[in-house]
């Protein structure tokens, strides 16, 4: 539903913390994948990174085609610095600011999740949190819907086609 609504508006942006793809997946183009994609993987030693459908192909332990080194999926583990780039992005955007803001299926616990929907509050944007549990922007949003994200967004999606 998001990839769709991306294609029927000039700027839908999706910032996500999960690190599965399926964004992409479903057809969504402008993604800030926040902690990265399982799907990529980067040595650890050169940097080579490269994209991988298929985990059954790697071998174990998985190693560098270009230096033999150790590799591992291009994500965020604890501890670590989030990407410059995907940072960098999600600022981008959040100066440019946004009509409206959904905060969908998240607890909004790490300050940059919760930020967009704080930013669009303060301009007076339109903000929805789809979630059936609380979470750190609950307070603040025009409108909580209590739900599952699929089929709140089915709803919204179906709302537009008849406005």
């Amino acid at each position: 539903m998001i990839a769709e609504l991306e294609h029927r508006f000039d700027r839908v942006w999706t910032l996500t913390q999960n690190v599965d793809g399926l964004h992409h997946a479903a057809g969504s183009r402008n993604i800030i994948d926040i902690h990265g994609d399982v799907h990529w993987l980067v040595c650890t030693r050169c940097g080579h990174r490269w994209r991988v459908d298929n985990y059954a192909r790697i071998s174990i332990p998985p190693s560098c085609a270009e230096c033999d080194a150790l590799v591992r999926p291009e994500v965020v583990l604890f501890g670590e610095m989030l990407p410059f780039d995907r940072v960098k992005s999600l600022q981008e955007q959040l100066m440019r600011g946004f009509d409206a803001v959904f905060s969908i299926g998240t607890t909004s616990v790490f300050p940059y999740i919760a930020q967009p929907v704080i930013d669009a509050r303060r301009r007076g944007a339109l903000t929805v949190e789809i979630n059936p549990g609380a979470s750190e922007v609950s307070h603040i949003v025009d409108y909580r819907l209590r739900t599952g994200a699929a089929a709140a967004m089915e709803a919204v999606v179906r709302a537009l086609d008849h406005a």
